[in-house]
């Protein structure tokens, strides 16, 4: 159970928690939120990275990538 799930736990009849709750809590909160929020912001960029900043081979790529355009343009 991660950090963030314990404030709703707690919360819920004496700080136990059914587990149709603990099941159905990330369909009725995180899914809508991530929807709205992320994937309209993963459509309109130019670059996503899988895993993030925590993808060394993506952010190698990436980072050769850029050099190379600075090069291109006198920058570097």
């Amino acid at each position: 159970m991660s950090r963030q799930d314990k404030p709703f736990i707690i919360g819920i009849g004496g700080g136990g928690a059914c587990s149709k709750t603990l099941t159905t809590w990330p369909l009725v909160r995180v899914k809508p939120t991530h929807l709205g929020l992320v994937e309209p912001t993963k459509r309109h960029a130019d670059v996503t990275l899988p895993g993030g900043g925590q993808n060394p081979v993506a952010l190698e790529m990436l980072k050769a990538k850029a050099l190379a355009r600075l090069a291109e343009m006198g920058v570097a």
